[in-house]
């Protein structure tokens, strides 16, 4: 099948013609698999037949190719057992398949010798990637033989086994080789050194696998999925050669280059300090299994991304395999929460864009459950994480419970998400790399603060690129527990700039030192600007590219005109431009930094209608992507279309700019209406970006619906700052620009951005927003939006503290709500007036109150409000002394919380509980009660609960007498607050000064009850400080000793004996009307008085210590009360 040095007939290549157009005419009679076999044959002919017109009129050359050897193996011996024409048919089906992967990627089939196929890429026709295409051939052909052999071990049953037993080795080497014709039939084909070793190569391949030389590595480097084997002897190498396997595409992946000019290769200059840093902070991550984080800082256009390349280079070539994460921010997606995160995993689980909304998901389920050991909540973890980043899992059966509870959700995705963290850096070092995070969204930037400060030691290493005014909305970032290495890249000096020139302007032989003086002295040190001054050096004639060698033409300089800044400099490459060329890059400019060939098909210059004869979209990406404006993604975020990347922000701004005025609103509603169609059923992910689309059309209240859409996605997932900003714009929107038909969007957003604002206390704000409302539904004579509006007032009034304000609105709420006849919104205004009333103190109306609001609920079947209702009940009836029936109420919302998924909430009742049963002396019911709560509180990453669950566990441990596991849970809790502290830390140190009393530790015991009392008092927290005092007193009575203050405390410094601290508690408890703690320090103090032998006034506290028990229906106390102490 090898090729001849003379022109087809005429004849020969029209009957070829005629013969495929015959074939493909017959394809549905025929079949798909028939068609391709007879087809396979003849479509090589016809390139061989172009080849060889193409090399009759060429001299022989040495040219630059990627050459590809495919051997079967398992083939012979299949043949000795079948028919000669199966044989002949089965492999005739095989070469199809591998043949057409060949040219579906460009490539020339140079000749099969028997098992064997060589093929060529880079000739007769050179492309920029043709080591990758290579590859990609490669990786196709291995993925049609699988397909093959399933598909023939059913029509071929009897030969099943042989038939599973084939398989390709393939080897790949990319280098020079002289093309041209040899032999005496005038062959053309490739022979040199490149074409032996690729043999040799595929010689050494793994059976089933693919091997490619370090010189095709050089050129696709960051796109596939490599493994380094040892160095390989093969013949004719006197040393050995370092060799590859290909296991795959890299997700989402653009090419890493070192080629910064005209495909040529640079090392990295003056960088060399910045890079050691980095590769040490590695190291020390992998030996003291520490999370480290990197933030490399610097301004557009100094190297970060080189930089980061250079370190992805070496740690590519390190002994130690790690999992590498990618992410990078876009400033379109600032305000979409949870975008980089989104970015991470999508890329990391190959989850397109153009994806359905339940295969989006499966995919997720489906590659969570793969990467983590805890396969029972594995399921839990995707839905929650999944709808974090917007993937909506409002059906499933573990939120659907909660979807009101937008911070529950939030809070139990980061720790789910931290700990598949966890678990994958536990089984190789995870090492993820964040570009251009100045633009991230404010979620995951707290979602990687949360993970690095939860799992310091991890080995896990973040690195971070990004502008300096990162640090102006985050100063705070990277403090805490996390080992920090902030690195500051400065331009380049002089020298090194000069160094750079000399590199990228290799191929001069001599360059004018008036050139290297004009380049120098533009460029301010910064990489970016050099490379981009030589390309308008190029492309303005002064620099002369040859095959080997380049020359400066210094007369053309002084005829250039060379622009003073950088934006200048892009605006004279976008000018040098073809018209249509530049029209598609400002077209993509408009859509993002990031784009899709898909929408920018779709996008039209209204002035020019000549779409006809326009070049192809993607033919004018082609020119884009030669010049290195863009880059394209080997794996696009959707099937449908290719994904590229203007080269940087910068680019893309300039190229944005240059947009015509009066073009941008067409092109924005066209880009607009792209990411629509684009998103399709997932099309409210794309919200905010859709919105800002119509936004910059001037489209102002299509933007507001959008908006609206915006807001509602960011608020689902706690993130308040990207909801409010949404929700603010569109309010904005339809007060200028909408009418009458627009209120009930209005009242729509008015309640979701005063919920929103509570969030963030910003309570006045609230307030103002809740009023406007009300204004607004009035005008409307909407009265049940009337009742909502009011509704939300009083609970900013209550979370201001003005429970009078707040219980007025209530009721007026109320009536509204009688008044438009609405049930919900009549219920709900009665609960509110019963949490006022509980918060006033007047605990009988809150139980009426919640009482009728339960039965409203109850008869419209809402589980979530009837539980709040009982909540409510709950508490009131325990502030009366009435704990059986507070208990039934805890206990019946539990269980609906429960059944509901509310574990946040069903925590806090069994803590609730918990203190009930302390209330009654039943310590060991109480214990148990925490310790549930604890259990959850860690299950779901609730750090909050977690310590004022061990707090209250440890009291409970302290009662029971189990001073050793007491001490350790309140010491954990004390080191879990750290120095940002708790509310419940005045507690914890007071229950830890018991313990320690027990333990007889006393000395210890004073500083910890010391430091309750500081807290309690700072605080002003009666109850504490009067717990304070009483443990003071138990050290007093313990030590027969006083307790000494000195002045840098809160009180005078003074001493204290076991009666004046046991007086200040009972004080500080009759002040605060806290029976059931006076009565516990009325205990103690008796028993120091029935240690001093004063029996009578001893004997009168214990009485009366037992009778407020008895009262308060704390039977186990009363039980302990019993006998008098000895």
């Amino acid at each position: 099948m090898n090729l001849r040095n003379n022109p087809a007939e005429p004849n020969e290549r029209e009957n070829l013609e005629r013969a495929i157009a015959a074939v493909e005419a017959r394809r549905f009679e025929l079949g798909d698999e028939a068609a391709e076999v007879a087809l396979a044959s003849m479509r090589e002919k016809l390139a061989k037949l172009d080849a060889r017109e193409r090399a009759s009129h060429k001299p022989q050359q040495r040219k630059l190719v990627t050459v590809l050897f495919a051997d079967v193996s398992g083939f012979t011996a299949m043949a000795e057992t079948m028919d000669h024409e199966v044989v002949t048919e089965v492999i005739n089906s095989l070469w199809s398949r591998v043949d057409k992967a060949v040219l579906d990627h460009g490539g020339f089939i140079d000749k099969h010798i028997g098992d064997a196929i060589m093929a060529l890429f880079g000739t007769p026709t050179a492309h920029e990637d043709d080591p990758e295409r290579a590859i990609r051939a490669a990786l196709q052909i291995q993925s049609e033989i699988r397909a093959w052999k399933r598909e023939r071990s059913e029509t071929l049953a009897d030969y099943r086994n042989q038939i599973q037993n084939i398989q390709l080795r393939i080897g790949i080497n990319t280098g020079p080789a002289l093309l041209g014709t040899v032999g005496t039939m005038g062959e053309y084909t490739a022979i040199g050194d490149t074409v032996n070793l690729a043999s040799r190569l595929e010689h050494a391949a793994p059976v089933g696998g693919i091997l490619i030389s370090h010189d095709t590595h050089q050129h696709v480097r960051g796109l596939f999925n490599i493994t380094a084997l040892e160095p390989l002897t093969v013949k004719g190498k006197s040393e050995p050669i370092q060799v590859f396997t290909v296991n795959g595409v890299k997700p989402r992946s653009f090419r890493d280059t070192t080629r910064g000019v005209e495909g040529i290769e640079t090392r990295t200059i003056g960088r060399e300090q910045e890079l050691a840093q980095m590769k040490a902070a590695f190291k020390e991550t992998l030996e003291k299994r520490q999370t480290h984080l990197i933030n490399l800082v610097a301004e557009a256009g100094i190297g970060k991304s080189r930089v980061l390349f250079e370190f992805g280079r070496w740690l590519d070539a390190q002994e130690q395999p790690v999992t590498l994460f990618k992410g990078r921010a876009a400033q379109e997606t600032f305000q979409i929460p949870y975008s980089l995160l989104r970015g991470i995993l999508a890329s990391a689980f190959e989850i397109e864009e153009s994806d359905r909304a339940a295969v989006a998901r499966q995919k997720l389920e489906s590659d969570i459950l793969k990467n983590t050991s805890d396969r029972d909540n594995a399921i839990l973890y995707a839905h929650f994480i999944g709808h974090l980043i917007g993937l909506d899992f409002s059906a499933s059966p573990h939120l659907k419970g909660i979807l009101g509870d937008a911070r529950q959700i939030r809070d139990r995705a980061f720790y789910y998400a931290a700990q598949l963290l966890t678990e994958l850096s536990q089984r190789q070092p995870v090492v993820i790399f964040l570009e251009d995070i100045h633009w991230a969204d404010s979620g995951s930037l707290d979602f990687l603060d949360y993970a690095m400060n939860t799992k310091p030691d991890l080995p896990l290493l973040i690195i971070g690129l990004m502008r300096s005014t990162f640090f102006e909305n985050r100063p705070n970032w990277g403090t805490g527990t996390v080992h920090n290495l902030t690195l500051n890249l400065l331009p380049l000096s002089d020298a090194e700039t000069r160094e750079l020139i000399r590199e990228i302007l290799q191929k001069v032989p001599k360059i004018p030192e008036a050139l290297t003086d004009l380049i120098l002295q533009k460029a301010e040190g910064s990489p970016f600007y050099v490379e981009e001054l030589i390309k308008v050096l190029i492309e303005g004639g002064v620099i002369i590219r040859g095959a080997e060698q380049w020359s400066v033409e210094m007369k053309r300089l002084s005829d250039l005109k060379v622009p003073a800044t950088l934006t200048g400099l892009l605006q004279a490459r976008l000018d040098g431009l073809k018209a249509d060329v530049r029209e598609t890059l400002q077209q993509a400019s408009v859509v993002g930094r990031i784009f899709w060939t898909d929408i920018l098909e779709h996008m039209r210059n209204p002035e020019f209608q000549s779409a006809e004869t326009a070049i192809p979209v993607m033919d004018r990406l082609g020119v884009l992507r030669a010049k290195e404006l863009v880059f394209r993604y080997e794996e696009s975020a959707s099937k449908q279309a290719m994904e590229f990347i203007f080269k940087n922000q910068i680019l893309h701004d300039v190229t944005y700019e240059s947009v015509l005025l009066r073009l941008r609103p067409v092109y924005h509603i066209q880009a607009a209406e792209g990411l629509v169609g684009v998103g399709g059923e997932r099309v409210n992910e794309y919200a905010g970006r859709v919105g800002e689309h119509y936004e910059r059309a001037g489209e102002f209240l299509k933007a507001a619906e959008w908006y609206a859409r915006a807001g509602k996605q960011a608020q689902s997932r706690y993130a308040s700052d990207s909801a409010i900003a949404y929700y603010r714009k569109a309010l904005d929107f339809l007060d200028q620009h909408g009418s009458a038909e627009h209120i009930h969007l209005k009242l729509d957003i008015f309640p979701r951005l005063g919920e929103v604002l509570n969030w963030q206390a910003r309570y006045t704000d609230a307030a103002d927003v809740f009023n406007n409302m009300f204004e607004t539904a009035q005008a409307a004579d909407d009265l049940a939006a009337q009742s909502r509006a009011l509704q939300g007032l009083a609970t900013s009034l209550s979370y201001q503290g003005d429970n009078q304000a707040s219980l007025q609105s209530a009721i007026r709420a109320e009536a509204l709500a009688r008044d438009a006849d609405s049930k919900l919104e009549f219920a709900r205004a009665l609960w509110m007036q019963g949490s006022a009333r509980y918060r006033l103190g007047e605990s009988q109306a809150a139980m009426s109150l919640a009482e009728q609001a339960l039965a409203v609920f109850t008869e419209l079947n809402n589980q979530n409000e009837m539980a709040r209702c009982m909540n409510l009940l709950g508490a009131a009836y325990y502030v009366s002394g009435r704990f059986d029936e507070a208990e039934e109420y805890w206990e019946n919302a539990l269980e609906i919380f429960q059944e509901l998924g509310n574990r946040q909430q069903g925590m806090d009742l069994l803590s609730n509980l918990g203190v009930i049963a302390d209330a009654r002396g039943d310590y060991e019911t109480a214990f148990q009660r925490y310790d549930s709560a604890l259990s959850i509180a860690r299950e779901v990453g609730y750090r909050d609960g977690e310590i004022v669950f061990l707090t209250n566990r440890g009291g409970e441990q302290a009662a029971l007498g189990n001073y050793e596991a007491a001490e350790a849970d309140l010491r954990r809790a004390i080191q879990m607050a750290g120095i940002t502290g708790s509310w419940c830390m005045p507690l914890t140190f007071n229950y830890r000064a018991e313990a320690l009393i027990g333990l007889g530790r006393y000395e210890e015991a004073f500083y910890s009850a010391r430091q309750a009392l500081v807290l309690a008092e700072e605080e002003k927290t009666p109850e504490y400080a009067g717990m304070a005092w009483r443990t003071l007193g138990m050290i007093c009575d313990r030590t027969n000793d006083v307790v000494r203050f000195s002045d840098w405390e809160t009180r005078k410094p003074g001493k204290y004996d076991a009666e004046t601290c046991f007086g200040r508690s009972v004080k500080v408890f009759v002040e605060a009307e806290i029976d059931m703690e006076r009565a516990r320090t009325l205990r103690e103090w008796a028993r120091h008085e029935f240690k001093r032998n004063h029996r009578e006034r001893a004997e009168k506290m214990w009485r009366e210590a037992r009778d407020i028990f008895a009262s308060l229906g704390a039977q186990m106390e009363v039980g302990r009360m019993k006998e008098l102490p000895a």
